[in-house]
């Protein structure tokens, strides 16, 4: 799904899905992977940027945009 995408419910209402991503800091120094199978692809088991191993206390963020309605616009007249 696109950043664009736009949920239209029966009634007419309109949404912005929910989304989340996880982003994995190394515990050694500040460089980012985007998800554990990232980490998992660097076959020596060290961090690309410090070369130190991962260890296990690598700290992972979650980031949850939450659904939202789109605003309702409309001309009184």
């Amino acid at each position: 799904m696109s950043d664009e995408t736009i949920i239209t419910m029966n009634d007419g209402s309109r949404w912005k899905p929910a989304t989340s991503s996880d982003t994995i800091k190394c515990a050694t120094c500040d460089n980012l992977v985007d998800t554990p199978a990232e980490v998992a692809s660097y076959p020596s088991g060290q961090c690309p940027q410090c070369n130190n191993p991962w260890t296990g206390s690598e700290v992972k963020h979650t980031t949850i945009t939450v659904t939202a309605p789109q605003p309702i616009r409309g001309d009184s007249g």
